[in-house]
């Protein structure tokens, strides 16, 4: 019998548990601290007092964000029969309601992130976390195949998508511009301030110490600003995501096995488009130089060709 077990994305898990334990301790230590110094200084006033309370504050949070991590990455068994979810077992005869796609609040600040719904009798509802798991996509594909569509067999997809196969195609880009945008000025406008410090302001005994100071900081800056400058290209049967400054990125879906696309955002990040395939695998791609204009445009080009849109931040 066919059974798929959940493979915890361990790199994921542990890294946002560390920096965000690491960003709300820090914060409420330092309230603390300031607090601390105040008393000893014989300094305190009223609103003084609320510091320690806000550093608690950010103890509990950073705290809360790590159980929900834990707590929302137990382990998972699929069957053709049930489903076992850490150590519930829900049997699929009695699946009420499936939502393949969706977000929900994730943790105390109520993160959106993209989850599977399971809805069963007696109006329980199980919610499957894309990124807590590295083969969300194979129990996303499981659970369409079996549960949905009723297949006798599970089967998976391996076939990639090559250039040649496009060579023929009419593409229409929708990019913006990688230098003017609000993305390229902040990416230029920093590198062009250290270049100018470089030749203008620091002295020649110490160019060679600020050399070293300012490269991996302009490297690291353009790394992290070029990673969030993707476009796109639409034919009648393919969409292919690019990079203005990583040429070498290109990736190709053929339009008939795009399952959604979602324009989505976090916070001040740039908006982003999120690809998740008929068989469920995703990835997501920040486009910090698409105007609204752009973003929308695409959108209705891309429903056209029959693809799904879910239009979550624009």
């Amino acid at each position: 019998m066919t059974e798929i077990t959940s493979k915890n994305n361990r790199k994921t898990i542990w890294l946002s548990i560390f920096f965000s334990l690491l960003f709300f301790i820090a914060l409420g230590t330092f309230m603390i601290n300031i607090f601390y110094k105040k008393w000893l200084a014989n300094e305190i006033e009223n609103k003084t007092y609320l510091m320690p309370m806000f550093g608690l504050l950010a103890y509990f949070i950073g705290f809360s964000f790590a159980k929900s991590y834990i707590k929302n990455s137990p382990k998972i068994i699929l069957d053709f029969e049930k489903i076992i979810i850490k150590n519930k077992t829900y049997y699929w005869k009695d699946i009420q309601n499936i939502k393949m796609t969706g977000k929900k609040g994730f943790g105390l600040l109520n993160y959106q992130m993209e989850v599977t719904t399971l809805e069963f009798k007696n109006n329980i509802a199980e919610y499957i976390f894309d990124d807590m798991y590295s083969n969300s996509w194979e129990i996303k594909s499981f659970i369409k195949q079996i549960v949905i569509n009723k297949k006798d067999n599970f089967e998976i997809n391996h076939k990639k998508i090559v250039e040649k196969e496009i060579e023929k195609e009419n593409f229409e880009e929708f990019k913006g511009n990688s230098i003017f945008s609000f993305r390229g000025i902040m990416l230029w406008s920093l590198i062009l301030f250290f270049i100018y410090l470089e030749i203008f302001t620091v002295g020649k005994i110490s160019k060679l110490s600020s050399l070293k100071f300012f490269i991996p900081i302009c490297l690291i800056w353009f790394g992290f600003n070029a990673y969030c400058m993707h476009y796109f290209e639409l034919s009648k049967n393919y969409f292919v995501v690019r990079n203005h400054y990583f040429w070498w990125v290109k990736d190709i879906y053929k339009n008939s096995e795009i399952e959604i696309i979602i324009y989505e955002s976090q916070a001040k990040q740039p908006n982003n488009l999120r690809v998740i395939t008929k068989n469920y695998r995703r990835k997501i791609y920040p486009a910090g130089t698409l105007n609204d204009k752009k973003w929308l445009d695409m959108k209705m080009e891309l429903e056209r060709k029959n693809i799904n849109v879910r239009n979550e931040c624009i």
